[in-house]
């Protein structure tokens, strides 16, 4: 094998470990506040951009729509999200945060903050920084 393609697994594997390393504390903090890692991902994109249709929201998170529509199921049971439907086109639907949603996502950020903070402190500033770089240029 290339030195070029024992390389790219070599990435690959260490760039899956990370990922894991950081999906496993998010799931068990989550798990602490009664909500699933993508619960919380919905909750998050919500409070970050308002009111958005479930489209958007799968696309965003990299999943199916049928997959997006149990997650808002559970949440609208919990009373933190709800579903509006769209005065342009009756079939779009929107998610939007309740009161009750903004009240429990404000309430966990601090936490998941300061644990995402505290997992990254193993890099300096500016390898974050050029972390986020290397990331972005990974992105569509």
């Amino acid at each position: 094998m290339s030195d070029k393609k024992q390389m790219a697994l070599d990435l690959w594997e260490k760039f899956s470990k990370a990922h894991d390393k950081v999906r496993r504390v998010q799931a068990r903090q989550m798990f602490e506040q009664g909500l699933t890692a993508p619960q919380f991902g919905v909750l998050d994109i919500l409070n970050k951009t308002g009111s958005v249709p479930l489209k958007k929201i799968s696309e965003e998170m990299m999943v199916t729509g049928a997959n997006i529509t149990c997650v808002v199921d559970n949440l609208e049971k919990e009373g933190l999200v709800k579903r509006v439907h769209s005065k342009e086109d009756r079939r779009v639907i929107f998610a939007e945060l309740t009161k009750d949603g903004k009240a429990k996502i404000d309430s966990i950020l601090p936490a998941y903050i300061e644990n995402i903070t505290n997992l990254l402190s193993a890099l300096s500033d500016n390898e974050q920084k050029e972390l986020l770089k290397i990331l972005g240029k990974l992105q569509p």
